[in-house]
């Protein structure tokens, strides 16, 4: 079994962000490899970028040896590239890539009727601006034309060709441009493209409605999505899909009753970099429960909720709390502990022998390696993205203990909440994380490296 993960638009970017942490953390099911590929016109987006960092820091350390008995990093990702897909160009209005002109007077009336004038002139590199018209359009042409799109195609047709099946989930919103166009077109894409596969793939899709809204200022006449039409375009894109064949087999609906004031409001571009978000958390979880389910089940649709309306907490997850929390944890103390010693000790500000985890295990290992470096930087952005997990404006979220966030995401102001970050009173201290990295053990012999310092690391924040 493969898996495939379709992210459309600045929202499905962010759903991204999420799954490529918990994929990490080792919470997809079995040990299979995901697939990751993007469809969004504003390849500048800052959400899409943020995303792409972890991607690629992950990239270059995903292969450490840390034996085939762990969590850690056990589901490895490749990029289906080009990524992100843009299917506008650089510069282009709606008008260049209808190429209307060309189309007989009867066919351009009928479209100039269909579209204003600022719709068909706006330049679309920073997507379809909230206007799921205008991606319909753009999406339908190019998937027609195709060749980049192929790429996607042939990658599955090709793990299909060699045995194995494929499980394909799609992510976006249905209340602004890019994923509300990019949902039903592309599963119909799918379907068609792969129709003499149909008994070899399931196709999964998670509708995120509305959670988050914003005052634009500054923007004149200028074409954006806009927040107060959130709700109109939701119920017009639900109705779609009521009257529409269902194209997925199974259908996730996920959002708030509170919506969320983002910070600095940005058409798009690299401007456009809103903090994570627990709807985009129970969209990643969604596409965890769909990989879980077996590829001949029934169809069905799914509404996510929980149990206090303005808290929320591990009751409300369907996914592993004792593996996230190890994996918290790990990074916790990888940052809080490891990090600093190895910085003095690059630098020449301490002595090896004062360490016996890092003579034991790290002996003749060179930290500043781009496998090290990466992991460095993929560390401090997870615990980032958990702090604005936690930290949502107006809401409880305790999946970490919040108290932990005080300070830089991954510094503790004080080592005890250490101890108990989920809430509990464990044994397991950054104190006695330190004493297990230095405890002779029996150790699987083929892990090698700075992979197997991360795998014992790993296991010494387990909390038995």
């Amino acid at each position: 079994m493969s898996y495939y993960f379709v992210s459309i638009g600045g929202t499905g970017a962010k759903v991204m962000e999420s799954l490529t942490h918990l994929c990490i953390a080792g919470l997809l099911p079995e040990n299979e490899r995901l697939y990751i590929t993007a469809i969004d016109p504003d390849v500048g987006n800052g959400n899409l970028e943020r995303t792409s960092t972890a991607l690629n820091n992950f990239d270059v350390f995903q292969n450490f040896s840390v034996g085939n008995d762990t969590k850690l990093f056990k589901n490895k990702i490749s990029i289906v590239r080009p990524f992100p897909w843009n299917p506008t160009g650089h510069d282009k209005t709606l008008d260049d890539l209808t190429e209307y002109h060309q189309h007989s007077k009867t066919v351009g009336k009928l479209y100039e009727v269909l579209y204003t004038r600022q719709e068909r002139s706006t330049t679309l590199n920073e997507g379809f601006r909230g206007h799921p018209s205008i991606g319909a359009a753009v999406l339908a042409k190019n998937f027609d034309d195709g060749s980049k799109w192929r790429t996607l195609t042939e990658q599955i047709e090709k793990t299909i060709s060699e045995g194995d099946s494929v499980k394909i989930f799609l992510a976006g919103s249905v209340f602004g441009g890019t994923g509300a166009a990019g949902l039903p077109t592309v599963a119909r894409m799918l379907r068609n493209n792969l129709a003499d596969y149909a008994n070899k793939i399931s196709i999964g899709g998670v509708l995120i409605l509305p959670y988050f809204s914003f005052t634009p200022e500054d923007v004149k006449d200028e074409l954006f999505a806009r927040s107060e039409n959130f709700l109109p375009n939701t119920k017009a894109a639900l109705r779609y899909y009521a009257e529409r064949e269902n194209l997925f087999d199974a259908t996730y609906f996920v959002g708030d009753n509170v919506m969320t004031p983002v910070g600095e409001f940005s058409v798009g571009s690299s401007n456009q970099r809103n903090e994570a978000h627990v709807v985009e958390l129970y969209a990643a979880m969604a596409a965890i429960d769909f990989f879980a389910r077996p590829i001949t089940a029934p169809k069905v649709f799914k509404y996510i909720c929980r149990h206090e309306r303005e808290k929320f907490s591990w009751n409300d997850f369907p996914i592993s709390a004792a593996t996230f929390v190890q994996f918290a944890r790990f990074i916790f103390a990888y940052v809080q502990l490891i990090k600093p010693v190895l910085s003095d000790l690059v630098s020449g500000d301490a002595k090896a022998y004062k360490y016996p985890w890092f003579v034991d295990l790290l002996g003749g290992v060179n930290v500043t390696e781009p496998e090290a470096v990466n992991f460095n930087f993929y560390a401090e952005a997870f615990a980032a993205w958990l702090k604005q997990i936690e930290t949502l404006n107006g809401r409880e979220v305790f999946l970490i203990n919040p108290s932990m966030f005080e300070a830089n995401p991954a510094r503790l102001l004080d080592k005890k909440l250490f101890a108990t970050c989920d809430g509990t009173n464990s044994k397991v201290t950054l104190h006695e994380v330190w004493y297990r990295l230095t405890e002779p053990t029996k150790y699987d012999s083929t892990v090698k490296g700075f992979g197997k310092f991360l795998r014992r690391l790993y296991d010494a924040c387990a909390a038995n």
